[in-house]
């Protein structure tokens, strides 16, 4: 089951060709059982709608070329913002770099591989001033079978937030209508793979995990919180939310909405990646 690593100096459009030939390279080590690929950006992004176009990029593009072994759910994170000497006790079989080198590790060779290296001011690609952060933040969802379009969502929610940033899982009991419902995670098991991925995405960060038993959850009561992350197909959720701050007298929240991964908002999101997918998929096994 091995794990490769592609760090990346900066995120242009133009080395996506580059990356393509890469993964396809790669191919014949990603279709093995359990094997993993994570996608390092070296450079500092600063803004959420730059991390949130990138992210889009990366992990639809990446997984385009995955499907043509069809590896529909073969894991890949996209790793940003890091202080670069965390990276030394990652544990990859395998490391590539943009200039396609390859580096044949023990993991404590890491230290020897000459991109990881800080990225220049005038290399960045990302020129807008850093947006404002905030100390506690929160977002909901049912996280079933953890897919890229989540990780987006979870990414983009992690590089908001300094402090604390508090879930709301959708309890089992909510999810009795959903289609495949055999195929469904318990609620522990995704509970789980979201505080697995947000420890790897942003290791400092205090994550709580709570129940979701009804629309607004924590967001609707807890005082402290000062942001919302939403989906572009769930962003009638956070009016929702600040109505019912409002009634009770708490300050509304910033909402931040983040794109769909696939489909068109006019097609009712027909085409984006989902869960439902992911289960009806299982259910044919």
């Amino acid at each position: 089951m091995p794990a490769v690593a592609i760090t990346l100096s900066s995120y242009k459009e133009t080395d996506q060709n580059l990356l393509d030939g890469v993964l396809e390279d790669i191919l014949p080590l990603l279709v093995k059982e359990g094997s993993s690929l994570d996608i390092i950006i070296v450079e500092k992004i600063h803004s959420v709608d730059y991390l949130d176009y990138v992210l889009g990029k990366l992990y639809s593009g990446t997984r385009e070329t995955l499907l043509a072994e069809d590896l529909y759910d073969t894991p890949i994170n996209v790793l940003f913002n890091q202080d670069l000497s965390s990276y030394v006790d990652k544990k990859w079989d395998l490391l590539i770099t943009d200039k396609n080198e390859v580096v044949q590790l023990p993991h404590k060779e890491l230290r020897k591989v000459r991109l990881l290296k800080e990225v220049n001011e005038h290399e960045r690609q990302d020129s807008s001033k850093d947006d404002p952060l905030y100390m506690v933040s929160a977002l909901g969802g049912t996280f079933d079978h953890l897919h890229d379009g989540h990780k987006i969502l979870l990414s983009a929610a992690a590089f908001l937030t300094v402090s604390r940033l508090i879930i709301g899982v959708t309890d089992q009991e909510l999810l009795q209508k959903k289609q495949f419902r055999e195929q469904l995670e318990p609620y522990e098991t995704r509970s789980g793979n979201v505080r697995s991925f947000l420890s790897r995405i942003k290791p400092s960060l205090k994550v709580e995990i709570v129940a979701l038993r009804d629309v607004c959850g924590p967001t609707g009561a807890v005082p402290e919180i000062e942001s919302l992350i939403v989906s572009r197909e769930t962003v009638s959720g956070g009016q929702i939310v600040n109505n019912a701050r409002r009634s009770k007298g708490l300050k509304e929240l910033k909402v931040h909405v983040v794109n769909v991964l696939g489909g068109k908002e006019e097609d009712g999101w027909k085409e984006k990646i989902s869960s439902t997918e992911l289960r009806r998929r299982c259910s044919l096994k």
